[in-house]
């Protein structure tokens, strides 16, 4: 069973407790780079301005820009990113495995674009960069009554709205988020017997009220086996993963339920040892955010000052009040210069050293979002796809330990997570027999493992590929040099290289699908009856060449043969 309610909402309140300094911070950088979220530790009326410190949108295009490119990069929507290997090498070379783990990896992507994943891992990666945590919870659709697969469901949970826990590895093992309801959806989605009697009396006259229930899922430390098998009972409230809804106020388990493996993703730009919450690229930024918007300030107050100064006039020489508009006459009562009884203040003030300094910062600030290394090239005539390899390249030295991060944090949970409620489903494909056959010997050959194809992931590999054209020239020019002096020693330099291998690394690295290419059993098929096909032929060419040589003979065999030929007159 799970926790009381009692004893679940008063963990929730700690756990709160020691995220606040966090949260703290990640509203002051709300306020400067993600205004639309800076509800974190500030609550505003609906629709009221969320940009009352803000003077400079330079951070706010820096980071919105970088969480484009790390969508486009890792996860993007115009393309396959994901694909399955497994982890017997023997295995792979199968090619009726190879087909059937492409045929997972198109029907998992299918599943992914048909949800709303795009949307909701774009929010995800705009929190991670802004405050460098982000969270986002993956769920089946609503069962279907034939127990067919319905879809994903993705939630991303806004920076504020949910505290975590970590396991003794650092990763993080639990989440109580806050979810704010109508009375009205409370009493549909879980039932007026499940609320209580004084829920219901309230909530008349009220249905539209929004209250937050807190929805905890945690490691399940009670789990029942059955004494015969050894292994937990099939029940939803003994799975591993506990899933409660409580309702704060009276205090009260609404449900409980529970997961198969842990539901959310909650990847960390950077995490420092023994904190929860991450770091990113924002936090490094916010004392430049800061001095740029409030150096801003002071520009908006000094350039308006030497554009239109204020005025030096003396003790009563002016007849009313100056007219500082355009062609305005004022009238100077003045027995000397104009000049000396009414002047401008020279203020100055110089707006172009502020510009040159306000570029500096900005500059500084869009370097720390690592705007320069994750923008792609421009487009260019000229610009070779080795180019944007390197680009892609150098981008991965700086990203590098953040990638790993996302990897171990957001794609590696989230795609088997995704595999598992697909696989519950049945959605995929029967097992090729050779798998059938791995599987039922429990052997650990027929473990899957996952690779990612992204821009970013292929660039990396494009390496591979270059290293292939070297050796290749470098080959080739060889045997072409020496042909003519030796053809044999030239066919003996090429048969260093393993073409086919080649060719298939090369269809994994730039994601061609499996089935273009033939299968080693068909290659040796075809190469096969290539060859009986040229013993045939040479075969034939021998009986022509022995049928023609006869033909030439035999008139010379014929004249031998008569009575006197062959001898003199």
């Amino acid at each position: 069973m799970a926790e009381s309610a009692t004893s679940l909402l008063k963990r929730h309140a700690a756990l709160k407790a020691q995220a606040g300094p966090y949260w703290q911070v990640c509203q002051e950088i709300a306020e400067r780079v993600v205004p639309h979220k800076s509800d974190i530790t500030v609550t505003r009326e609906p629709g009221a301005d969320k940009t009352d410190v803000l003077y400079d949108s330079t951070a706010i295009d820096a980071c919105r820009t970088l969480a484009a490119m790390i969508h486009g990069t890792m996860t993007p929507s115009t393309q396959p990113w994901i694909s399955f290997v497994m982890r017997e090498d023997t295995l792979n070379e199968d090619q009726s495995v190879r087909e059937w783990l492409e045929d997972v990896s198109v029907r998992l992507h299918k599943a992914l674009r048909q949800a709303n994943f795009n949307s909701a891992v774009h929010e995800l990666y705009w929190d991670l960069c802004a405050f460098g945590t982000g969270c986002m919870l993956i769920e089946e659709k609503e069962a279907d009554p034939t127990g067919r697969f319905t879809g994903f469901r993705f939630t991303t949970v806004a920076v504020g709205k949910f505290v975590l826990t970590e396991d003794k590895d650092g990763r993080a093992d639990g989440c109580w988020r806050d979810v704010v309801l109508s009375r009205r959806a409370v009493l549909e989605q879980f039932g007026a017997d499940a609320v209580g009697a004084d829920f219901v009396a309230k909530s008349k006259g009220k249905l539209d009220e929004m209250i937050t229930v807190v929805h905890a899922v945690y490691p399940r430390r009670d789990r029942v086996y059955d004494q015969a098998t050894g292994r937990p009972k099939a029940a939803r409230t003994n799975l591993p993963w506990v899933s409660c809804y409580a309702l704060q106020e009276p205090k009260k388990i609404l449900s409980e339920s529970g997961y198969e493996e842990f539901p959310y993703v909650i990847p960390r730009w950077n995490k420092t040892t023994g904190e929860v919450y991450g770091t990113g690229p924002s936090h490094t930024a916010l004392p430049d955010i800061k001095t740029l918007n409030a150096f801003v300030m002071f520009i908006l107050q000094a350039v308006p000052m030497a554009m239109q100064p204020p005025t030096m006039e003396r003790s009563d020489s002016v007849v009313g009040d100056p007219d500082l508009t355009p062609a305005g006459r004022n009238v100077v009562d003045a027995s000397g210069p104009i000049g000396e009884a009414f002047a401008f203040m020279d203020t100055k003030y110089r707006p172009d050293i502020a510009a040159d300094f306000r570029a500096q910062w900005s500059e500084s600030i869009r370097q720390m979002y690592h705007i320069q290394e994750v923008r792609p090239l421009p487009d260019s005539p000229n610009r070779t796809a080795t180019e944007q390899a390197i680009r892609y390249e150098l981008s991965q030295r700086l990203l590098g330990p953040t990638t790993g991060r996302l990897e171990s944090e957001l794609l590696n949970p989230g795609t088997w997570r995704c595999f598992a409620l697909m696989a519950r489903r049945q959605a995929f494909r029967p097992l090729p027999g050779v798998l059938q056959q791995a599987a039922g010997e429990g052997s650990s050959a027929a473990d899957l493992d996952v690779e990612y194809e992204g821009p970013l992931a292929r660039a990396q590999r494009t390496v591979e590929i270059t290293a292939q054209d070297r050796v290749v020239a470098f080959v080739v020019g060889y045997a072409t040099a020496i042909a003519a002096i030796s053809p044999a020693a030239a066919q003996a330099a090429l048969d260093i290289l393993k073409i086919d291998k080649m060719t298939r690394d090369r269809q994994a690295i730039t994601g061609l699908t499996a089935d273009s290419l033939a299968s080693d059993e068909e290659m040796q098929g075809i190469r096969d009856a290539r060859a009986q096909a040229a013993a045939q032929q040479q075969r034939l060419d021998s009986i022509v060449k022995a049928t023609e040589a006869a033909r030439n003979t035999a008139p010379m065999m014929t004249a031998l043969q008569k009575p006197g030929q062959g001898k003199a007159a």
